[in-house]
């Protein structure tokens, strides 16, 4: 029989009230300090929503927007469409499915000295954890984000970490928590850009998602975004970490994304009718890396912000992505 009460991978109570939270944050912002969002919301013209097929992205928005407009009541005028893509063809992280490609540069990257000897340094813990958990595959053998999943959710709720299902006694610990942490911000580091394939990974991996977003301020530059004044994407942390990425954020905000966290990109015009773009990740103006510093994400000239991320995103994905 089943026991329990919830999918793999919903989004817990707390979750949602981390967006409600944030909700309310972006409210006192747009709304009440700013005045640009509207105070209630009677044309969904303005918004547009899009999640991934996973039930946790669409709650996690639907958390947000209780909060940014709580009075919202549930007329057609007030209904937001919430778009989404088919399994099948989504580019908000990436699809190995969609995109074959992603995994051949993976393999590459994984084969290579710097990443098998972090592999061999951290073997005995990955070996330990897996015991304890009683999983096996090439998924919990070649990286750290599952076992990082596992421990960071249970630790984050205050949970007990879990125990070897043969030996009681033999249980991960806090200290375990940390490690894998660290080896998960490693890994991803390494992979996405320390690895010398590491914007190939990125145009893959993230790059047509990246286009999506450059295109809709393109078109709301060029007039042809009609009455929008807010998109919101509802993704997972591999939406939001690889983005980090291809922006150069700094060492501290290019660190796994906690949960809840939020990159946001203002479009600006200047008095003199100039562009620019201002970066926002959780709260705080995106720092670039200091080896890296193409532009200043509170101002960045919109022509300056495009050059950039053009290298990321490909200009034929179906042939790039079957190499």
């Amino acid at each position: 029989l089943w026991q329990g009460s919830c999918e793999e991978g919903e989004l817990t109570d707390r979750g949602k009230r981390q967006h409600n939270t944030l909700g309310t944050q972006l409210r006192s912002i747009y709304v009440n300090k700013l005045g640009y969002l509207p105070a209630n919301l009677n044309s969904t013209d303005e918004v547009y929503l899009r999640t991934t097929h996973i039930w946790r992205t669409k709650n996690s928005a639907e958390s947000l927007l209780g909060a940014l407009w709580p009075k919202r009541g549930i007329t057609p005028q007030a209904a937001i469409p919430m778009h989404t893509y088919p399994k099948r063809i989504e580019t908000m992280y990436g699809n190995r499915d969609a995109c074959p490609g992603i995994s051949t540069v993976n393999a590459q990257i994984m084969e290579s000295k710097t990443y098998q000897d972090f592999l061999r340094e951290q073997g005995p813990l990955m070996a330990r954890l897996a015991d304890i958990m009683d999983v096996r595959g090439s998924g919990w053998t070649t990286g750290w984000d599952r076992f990082f999943d596992v421990l960071n959710a249970r630790h984050c709720h205050d949970m007990k970490l879990p125990c070897s299902r043969a030996n009681s006694t033999q249980c991960a610990t806090a200290a375990d928590v940390v490690q894998a942490t660290r080896n998960a911000n490693h890994e991803w580091r390494y992979k996405y850009r320390d690895s010398p394939l590491g914007n190939d990974l990125l145009r893959l991996d993230i790059g047509s998602f990246v286009g999506t977003l450059r295109d809709q301020m393109q078109d709301h530059i060029n007039g042809h975004a009609g009455k929008l004044k807010l998109a919101l994407y509802s993704g997972h942390d591999s939406t939001v970490w690889p983005l980090l990425f291809v922006l150069r954020a700094g060492s501290r905000q290019s660190l796994w994304p906690p949960y809840a966290s939020n990159l946001i990109f203002e479009l600006w015009k200047q008095p003199d009718g100039s562009r620019v773009i201002r970066v926002i990740f959780n709260g705080e103006v995106l720092q670039l890396d200091e080896s890296e510093k193409w532009c200043d994400m509170n101002a960045c000239p919109v022509d300056t912000f495009f050059k950039h991320v053009e290298a990321f995103v490909p200009s034929n994905i179906t042939s790039e992505c079957a190499k």
